[in-house]
């Protein structure tokens, strides 16, 4: 199976996919797992959120970022997210973006996945296989499908595409990537830094 994003979502997805058996490649985009959890600094740069196009920063995480809902409602069923000590760590009930990075962290090495994480690599196209590549006969119980992805340099180079075969694929890409800035007549007026965005 292969899992698209390595977020919370996809590494919640990889572990259940683990759990049942299944061999699981997770391709993640960026340098890190975190999704949305992972702060780039260039979010706070002078193009608000990295806005226009083509996204430079797929999350809309801002430096000065802290959880609304307390960390026991934050966490898995089976692996809360508890004050951890180490360095860098944010023991408040309501912590900083980056506590709940390390969490994801944490919850990457508690259940063995970063062997199964292939990071900067940015999936371009996932579409059904050619019936060639299906195993087993005729019917759609043997449908496969084709990952078309592409392994990203740390200077934004790409190299050449790689298609591979799944039999089965989740998309859990997230959908926080394309930042919306809110339209308030005198905005490009106001001095200093603001956090005023949403996401979509």
């Amino acid at each position: 199976v292969c899992v698209v994003g390595a977020g919370m979502s996809g590494l919640a997805a990889a572990r259940e996919l683990r759990r049942e058996g299944l061999a699981v490649t997770v391709m993640e985009q960026r340098d890190d797992v975190g999704g949305q959890w992972l702060y780039d600094p260039r979010t706070d740069g002078d193009d608000p959120l990295g806005a226009r196009a083509p996204v430079k920063v797929h999350s809309s995480l801002y430096a000065s970022v802290r959880l609304i809902s307390p960390r026991e409602c934050m966490g898995f069923s089976d692996f809360q997210f508890v004050p951890r000590a180490g360095a860098g760590r944010d023991a408040r009930r309501f912590p900083g973006h980056r506590e709940f990075y390390f969490y994801l962290k944490d919850f990457c090495a508690a259940f063995g996945l970063a062997d199964a994480i292939r990071l900067n690599t940015r999936v371009v196209r996932v579409a059904m296989a050619p019936r060639e590549d299906w195993s087993g006969g005729g019917g759609y119980s043997h449908l496969k499908w084709q990952v078309k992805s592409v392994h990203v340099e740390p200077d934004g180079s790409e190299e050449e595409a790689v298609e591979e075969v799944f039999d089965a694929v989740v998309v859990a890409n997230g959908h926080y990537s394309q930042p919306r800035l809110p339209s308030i007549k005198g905005y490009q007026n106001i001095k200093g830094t603001s956090s005023l965005c949403t996401a979509s």
